[in-house]
């Protein structure tokens, strides 16, 4: 137990598990005879539900208390939005046939399995609310934080967004014929994603240099 709540370890599980699991579900492995469907869904309850016992009941450490409650919710952000990011990448040609998405069965698997790693990513942050109920969440370093990691998750945002529309742009039609309208909308949801993945990694790189710099 004492090494589970060490926050780089765990951030390092949730990051592994988070893409094996995302794996699983895009059922890539569909040629193969076996029910891996069912399996990915069993084994992502599973592995979510015991993450959270565990974090539920393991005992409040020194190395836990020197590390803020945004800080972790950070650092977990960063697992899950990162999984969800590469996920969204990898599903990207799903979206290409110009079909809406309810009547694109693969794409709206796709989105089925960005959903259930947004739904871990609120169980998780919920419990860990929960754990430090009667301890001060936030505070003006909190919000100084916030602040600075929400400049750069705009900048990063923008830049993914002017990226798209320069390409849409000057890009010629018949080139523009292979990209469909899902396929154009997804790109946009990749564009608020890097974002928000921008966001949780500032704010976290943040916490642990404010941290050590305390420490120090």
């Amino acid at each position: 137990m004492r090494g589970f709540l060490r926050h780089e370890r765990f951030v390092l599980w949730l990051v592994l598990a988070g893409l094996g699991l995302a794996l699983f579900f895009t059922g890539r492995y569909r040629d193969l005879p076996l029910p891996l469907g069912w399996f990915g869904m069993l084994l992502f309850v599973v592995a979510t539900w015991y993450a959270v016992a565990r974090l539920h009941d393991a005992p409040r450490g020194e190395a836990e208390a020197r590390v803020a409650p945004g800080e972790w919710q950070a650092w977990i952000g960063v697992a899950f939005v990162g999984a969800v990011l590469a996920e969204a990448v990898l599903n990207a040609p799903l979206f290409l046939p110009a079909l809406p998405i309810h009547r694109n069965p693969d794409a709206g698997a796709a989105g089925r399995t960005l959903g259930l790693l947004f739904v871990a990513w609120l169980v998780l942050s919920q419990v860990l609310k929960q754990r430090w109920a009667g301890r001060v969440l936030a505070d003006e370093r909190d919000a100084r934080i916030a602040l600075a990691a929400g400049e750069w998750a705009r900048g990063a945002t923008l830049a993914c967004v002017a990226a798209l529309a320069v390409t849409l742009g000057f890009s010629e039609p018949a080139r523009l014929g292979a990209f469909s309208h899902p396929f154009i909308a997804h790109l946009l949801v990749l564009a608020l994603l890097a974002g928000l993945w921008v966001e949780q990694l500032v704010a976290a790189l943040l916490y642990r240099r404010d941290r050590r710099g305390v420490s120090a």
